[in-house]
């Protein structure tokens, strides 16, 4: 997520997770990766809120919120990939070592409580990869090319363990300097093949991931099945409308989802009125169908989250849940 010019967001401050990211399960087992926008409600796509540590430190009233609160999808933020491949949330919670999950060591309700949240409105969780900090998609990239991208390689042995271990349906991409095309197309077919759909949170070089998207879902159709699109901070100025000129964020049939901001960091900051009078001029004039909120963090245990839910929601043309 583009912490821009503010850096990189603590999660450690627990003030109180996320969307679509841009986003559902069917009848097969929770703990299984799965879902596309097909199955959201009749009206809209998916409605997201993205958070970090409030989602997985285990505050029993978060969870009821988010469990209740509108949104139809989370986005956990954000993973970092270490140079030898071990995933961990936020350098603070260790998700997996050597291939094998380890993060009950640390949070072991984590995988309960997704559930939990599952078992309300949310249908669909992702899971965050990098931000604005340096080094996440760099080790992607280096690991995929000395290890490559089958069932021998430790990407897939992490990805493969978060899957038997937490009840995820996505990949989100948070890649905001590495840029390197052919791993992160790699990589994206790679979590295809595992059950993931992946989503894309862009907020500046709209032709290189135009063209990677494209190239995902050549190579394994579906794959990409949404844009989670920043809208603030250093994507303030885009437009999921945009059809022409330097940020042309056209993914043809792949939706774009935008995201607002609910906190003055990260400017423009939007009421949740704004926020809905946003969504309805997207909606109206090219047909989005869902959007996001950044953050969960920072509003958690006020009446905000499920206003925010609903105004998102409407905006979009969909009846508040």
């Amino acid at each position: 997520m583009r912490t821009s010019d503010f850096g990189r967001y603590s999660v450690s401050i627990c003030v109180a997770v996320a969307m679509l990211a841009g986003c559902g399960g069917g009848a097969q087992s929770q703990l299984a990766p799965s879902g596309s926008f097909q199955q959201s409600t009749a009206q809209t796509g998916y409605v997201g809120i993205l958070g970090g540590g409030p989602v997985y430190k285990h505050i029993s009233k978060n969870i009821e919120e988010l469990k209740n609160s509108g949104f139809n999808e989370l986005i956990v933020w954000s993973v970092e990939v270490g140079s030898t491949g071990d995933l961990n949330l936020n350098g603070e919670f260790p998700l997996t070592s050597e291939g094998d999950y380890i993060g009950n060591e640390t949070y072991p309700d984590f995988p309960a409580d997704l559930k939990k949240i599952k078992r309300g409105m949310v249908k669909r969780v992702t899971i965050s990869i990098g931000s604005s900090n340096y080094g996440d998609w760099e080790n992607i990239k280096a690991l995929v090319d000395s290890q490559g991208t089958g069932p021998d390689s430790i990407l897939y042995k992490d990805f493969a363990a978060l899957e038997a271990a937490l009840p995820l349906n996505a990949i989100d991409f948070d890649d905001e300097n590495s840029y390197d095309s052919s791993s992160t197309i790699k990589f994206a077919v790679m979590l295809g093949k595992l059950g993931y759909k992946v989503t894309m949170n862009p907020y500046t070089n709209s032709g290189y991931w135009t063209s990677v998207v494209s190239q995902i879902n050549k190579k394994r159709a579906g794959t990409v099945d949404g844009i989670h699109l920043q809208t603030f901070a250093g994507g303030e100025g885009n437009s999921p409308c945009s059809g022409s000129g330097s940020m042309n964020w056209n993914f043809g049939s792949v939706p774009v989802y935008p995201g607002v901001s609910d906190q003055p960091a990260a400017p423009p900051d939007l009421t949740p009125a704004e926020a809905k009078t946003a969504m309805k001029n997207w909606h109206t004039q090219c047909g989005i169908t869902g959007g996001w909120l950044w953050i969960f963090d920072q509003i958690a245990g006020t009446n905000l989250v499920r206003k925010y839910a609903h105004a998102i929601t409407s905006g979009v043309g969909g009846a508040a849940r």
